[in-house]
């Protein structure tokens, strides 16, 4: 479903890579953790899959492949058409990503009129059952909310109704769960793995907790100063890992009553 293929990401005229020979096999309904510290390259992996690297970044080796299809090739309008039907990302703060001036039903409606053609009534009427999907209390209410009357909570689960608007095969979630309390990660955890059961998404999460890294993926990839330096399946990251990093990263991760939660 999703390959990238050994890819070199820069930015600008800098010699030295941002991300050096990165690799990735997903199949359809699985999920990929990825794991590391701030600047070790997670985020600019998933946009670089979305086509989405700031600042003159760009993928100067490699390739990535969607269903058959390079996505290094795409014109903008392709990448317009793949974008929130396909492919869709939540972002770590997705209240930030709403404009805070509208209400949320205007935007979303606007949304959903910009990928598929269906009259306001209609927008409005699929807004309200994705987010009553993510089991937002009174759907109505919040769509006639402007962002800063909902919690980050609510705020989260409107962006992830929206980037599930269109069933994606694939979901770049971009530390879904950093800027929220511990029982509204758990909530928004387990509704992404929900959303995997009910629309059969790959996702990619990349996230600093390894406790929700190895809860959700299927697959864990750690990464650090732009490389990988462990990858492969839940038990092999958690319980046989290669590198010295990963063994620090899983014994960092606090202890009750003598057991450790990964």
């Amino acid at each position: 479903m999703l390959d990238i293929k050994d890819i070199t990401v820069k930015y600008g005229k800098n010699t030295k890579a941002t991300i050096e020979h990165f690799s990735l096999h997903m199949d359809s309904g699985e999920i990929v953790s990825i794991v590391g510290e701030s600047g070790s390259g997670k985020t600019t992996v998933i946009r670089a899959v979305l086509g989405l690297l700031p600042g003159g970044g760009e993928v100067t080796e490699g390739d990535i492949v969607f269903e058959g299809k390079s996505l290094l090739a795409n014109s903008k309008k392709e990448w317009l058409d793949l974008r929130g039907s396909q492919i869709s990302m939540i972002f770590q703060d997705s209240g930030a990503m709403i404009n805070p001036i509208r209400k949320i039903g205007g935007q979303y409606t606007d949304y959903i009129r910009t990928h598929k053609k269906m009259s306001k009534q209609e927008a409005w009427n699929l807004a309200c059952r994705m987010l009553e999907r993510m089991r937002l209390p009174s759907a109505e209410n919040v769509m006639k909310s402007y962002p800063f009357q909902l919690s980050g909570g609510m705020r989260q689960r409107v962006g992830i109704a929206m980037a599930m608007t269109f069933e994606p095969k694939l979901l770049l979630a971009d530390e879904p769960t950093s800027a929220l309390d511990v029982t509204t990660q758990a909530q928004i955890v387990r509704q992404m793995m929900e959303l995997r059961d009910e629309f059969k998404t790959s996702i990619i999460i990349v996230t600093h907790n390894i406790g929700v890294a190895a809860y959700m993926g299927d697959k864990i990839i750690v990464m650090q100063n732009g490389a990988v330096v462990d990858a492969g399946d839940r038990d092999k990251i958690l319980h046989h890992a290669d590198s010295e990093y990963t063994k620090k990263l899983i014994a960092a991760v606090p202890t009750l009553e003598g057991f450790r939660y990964v």
